[in-house]
């Protein structure tokens, strides 16, 4: 196919990317709430939470920055229909994994919130994945340049 022809994506495409770009938003504002909490807001928590949020290294922190952040940058590369949303949807999904990943197995988030500590994650992570899946079916489709 020649490079100066523009590719005509659904309008499916659009209502998906912007339904990305809103989500990762929702993630954004999920960090910068987590990194900006005062001791007040941190001693309203509840115990488990508190308690995860305590022993919670810098690291794992700098990685959610990485998934929200990849992410919010990826919906807009999406948006843009550029290429590179798909790599940056890629980091952003393994991020959340390693993320996720510290908060369970090492934080033991399910023993010391519960079982409502699992739902939400387990979203974000089949979200993220359906994220990839897209960006990388857009690129095959030749949505994304």
């Amino acid at each position: 196919m020649n490079d100066t022809v523009e590719t005509r994506v659904p309008g499916w495409f659009w209502v998906v990317a912007v339904l990305a770009l809103l989500w990762e938003l929702s993630g954004v504002i999920a960090y910068m709430m987590q990194v900006t909490m005062t001791a007040d807001q941190l001693a309203a928590l509840p115990e488990g939470q508190r308690h995860l949020y305590s022993i919670t290294p810098g690291r794992i922190t700098a990685i959610f920055a990485v998934a929200v952040w990849g992410g919010l940058t990826a919906a807009i590369g999406l948006l843009m229909r550029r290429r590179w949303a798909q790599s940056l949807f890629i980091v952003s999904l393994a991020a959340a994994i390693v993320q996720f990943g510290w908060v369970f197995a090492i934080g033991r988030a399910h023993e010391v919130i519960g079982p409502s500590a699992i739902p939400l994650p387990a979203t974000i992570i089949v979200i993220g994945i359906i994220l990839v899946i897209f960006a990388n079916s857009a690129a095959k489709r030749g949505w994304l340049r």
